[in-house]
């Protein structure tokens, strides 16, 4: 092996190594403070030793003209999206139906929203998945949307992003399985809801808008009444009155069967559950 091919290797190893935990330290530090995984300790928990293949790892957010290239590499490790395929209990199961292809959204990585290679990686393993007929294992903590992605400078009002299709596009040829736990909003709950077999921790907060965006269209669609109290505290305790009106205008009343969550569990039960229901999906027995 020549000097150049060895730099060369060892520049890669340094380069994917920043995409651990072990190199993303306060973002791990904060997972646990709340006593969550980090997305590559689900994945550690769920797939076989040594048989997970990452595509797209070295992704980082479309934001290079304007922050530091050394900063995102750590900081927006893999876009916050960990895509691959593995097998999964291959260990304890007699045939070979154990490959899956799996995606874990990454929450410490810009609160797990989806941006432009996010995106690209997404539509990938749908498409990877659809090819070689793999279920499909999704972690949809996330918020949904991401601002700032500043590299990407045309825009068609998100009509160009094809991962709501590629997944919606899977019904009916490979099980889907979506897991949460923390916050799942907007984009991300949409994943979720779509597919065939959802499961939720007691610590999930799923819906299509999480409660920056409706503070935020409180005080946007009543702006002039806010406007016309002049006194702060009057101000603000009018504020708490219409945002707790419009938490009881949008309280569920009633949820279509399909719609529904299959299962609520103990964060530490994911892995017997989400193996559970790949067993189920697949050979229909759930043994």
């Amino acid at each position: 092996m020549s000097d150049k091919t060895r730099t060369t290797l060892q520049d890669l190893q340094q380069r994917l190594q920043k995409t651990q935990d072990e190199h993303r330290v306060e973002a791990r530090a904060m997972r646990h403070k709340k006593g969550y995984r980090t997305a590559r300790e689900n994945l550690d928990d769920l797939v076989d030793a040594n048989t997970f293949l990452e595509y797209g790892q070295l992704a980082v957010a479309a934001q290079r003209n304007r922050r530091d290239y050394e900063d995102l590499q750590t900081s927006t490790a893999a876009d916050g999206i960990i895509t691959g395929t593995c097998t999964i209990n291959a260990d304890r199961v007699k045939n070979t139906a154990t490959q899956a292809a799996v995606i874990i959204n990454d929450y410490s990585v810009l609160a797990g929203t989806q941006g432009y290679f996010h995106h690209k990686k997404l539509d990938r393993i749908c498409e990877l998945a659809d090819k070689l007929h793999l279920p499909v294992v999704m972690y949809t903590e996330g918020g949904g949307g991401r601002p700032g992605d500043t590299d990407v400078t045309t825009q068609v009002a998100g009509l160009n992003i094809n991962s709501f299709s590629t997944w919606a596009g899977l019904a009916g040829k490979v099980p889907r399985i979506a897991v949460n736990n923390g916050y799942c909003f907007a984009r991300n709950a949409a994943l979720f809801g779509c597919a065939d077999i959802t499961i939720a921790t007691r610590t999930s907060w799923i819906g299509m808008a999480g409660p920056a965006m409706i503070e935020g269209a409180v005080r946007l669609g009543f702006k002039n009444e806010l406007e016309a109290e002049a006194d702060p505290a009057s101000r603000e305790a009018l504020f708490e009155e219409l945002l707790a009106r419009m938490y009881e205008s949008g309280k569920a009343t009633e949820t279509a069967a399909h719609l529904e969550i299959d299962a609520v569990i103990d964060p530490a039960d994911t892995r017997a559950f989400l193996v559970r229901a790949l067993a189920s999906a697949c050979d229909g027995t759930g043994d």
